[in-house]
């Protein structure tokens, strides 16, 4: 594989090239319960997930704004898809904070780590041994681990002064299990299973603190472009938010070209005459949500690239808040398409049906909890402390 960096553009048009391949593949995938081989080789071939891989490791090291436009191109095309690929880019972020001797290792051979990461502290426990940790426990929710080469979990970790730290660990997939879990209603192609982890042996040079590689305090020390200066979290939540973003610009796109054949059809049979065709004041409210939406997360994403390291918790909890009112906005305008598409919007082949069933499923994430996010922000407006750790 080339090393070769790929400019922003020639990313986005990557991207763009690739979206014929997961519509047409996206009804299949999720009759699997996992992605296909043949998309994740497409994408590999494409060289996108190299996106946020530093250029001294061969990566493009493109910041936030390509990573916005590359993950909604996907996720428009099939919003499974767009919230895996966009997992796997900010996954690899995540290996940039950790020590430059492992890095150097797990980008030695490729440009790219394909690896699961989970932020679920409380699904395993570690216990500190000569020379690292000895790992066990089972985590939900790992989106990747079917094509992975690498697996992150977290623990925490009893310190010698008998406070606990939370730590990630990185382990080679072939130490851990994955367990079939993934029965769900929507993101069914993601292959989301469960991840097992018996008494593994985690070396210290593959481990790392949970507040440094959230705040970017690692990742920043060891590499000097400005998106190693990003908290992680705003880009999970970008992660997230653009494929549901992605999920209802394409129901809408869908929509609107299944009602145009249909008016198409009864102009040709009744000489000239519209049939009012899906209540057309309703699409349009939806559509303008759905705008309304893309600018909230795009203000989002200006906000987070001027400011990165140097934002205060509270204006890092009004960022994922923002998000979240984003994702809210267009899993409505969704429900309200799906209402005036008729008996076929029910049909589980339908990109629309499908749209609401992935974005049913991907806005429950945990870092959109609803009541937490809005009683933060409510608190930052009153100038009181906000309470969530997920900044």
């Amino acid at each position: 594989m080339s090393n070769t960096h790929l400019e922003p553009a020639e990313l986005i048009q990557a991207a763009e090239n690739l979206v014929p391949l997961l519509r047409e593949k996206a009804r299949e995938a999720e009759i699997a319960r996992k992605p296909l081989d043949e998309v994740i080789d497409a994408i590999r071939e494409a060289r996108l997930f190299s996106l946020m891989v530093p250029k001294c490791y061969g990566g493009h090291e493109a910041d936030l704004d390509t990573f916005f436009e590359v993950s909604l191109t996907l996720s428009r095309a099939d919003a499974s898809m767009g919230w895996l690929v966009s997992f796997y880019l900010e996954h690899a972020f995540w290996f940039c904070g950790f020590p430059e001797e492992f890095q150097k290792e797990v980008f030695a051979n490729q440009s790219y780590v394909l690896a699961p990461a989970t932020l679920n502290i409380g699904g395993g426990k570690a216990k500190e041994v000569d020379g690292g940790y000895r790992v066990s426990g089972r985590w939900q929710w790992g989106t990747g681990i079917i094509h992975a080469d690498w697996v992150l979990v977290g623990a925490m970790v009893a310190s010698e002064d008998g406070s606990m730290a939370p730590l990630f660990f990185a382990m080679p997939r072939e130490e851990v299990d994955a367990i079939d879990t993934w029965h769900v209603a929507g993101m069914c192609s993601t292959g989301s299973y469960d991840i097992e982890v018996n008494d593994v042996f985690v070396p210290k040079s593959r481990t790392v603190s949970m507040f440094d590689l959230t705040n970017a305090t690692s990742a920043s020390q060891i590499h000097n472009g400005p998106l190693y200066r990003t908290p992680l979290i705003p880009i999970l939540g970008f992660a997230s938010a653009l494929s549901m973003l992605g999920a209802a610009q394409g129901a809408l796109e869908e929509y609107q070209s299944q009602t145009k054949a249909k008016i198409a059809a009864n102009q040709a049979r009744a000489g000239g005459t519209i049939k009012d065709e899906g209540k057309p004041s309703v699409v349009a409210e939806a559509a303008l949500t759905i705008d309304a939406a893309e600018l909230i997360l795009r203000d989002v994403l200006r906000d987070v690239m001027e400011q990165r390291d140097a934002a205060s918790p509270e204006t890092r909890g009004s960022w994922i808040t923002r998000m979240a009112h984003a994702i809210f906005m267009c899993r409505r305008a969704v429900q309200d398409i799906v209402s005036v598409t008729g008996a076929s919007g029910s049909r589980l082949e339908s990109p629309i049906q499908r749209a609401l069933r992935d974005i049913s499923t991907g806005s429950n994430h945990v870092l959109f909890d609803r009541e937490a996010r809005y009683a933060d922000y409510g608190r930052t407006l009153l100038d009181q402390p906000i309470q969530s750790m997920m900044v």
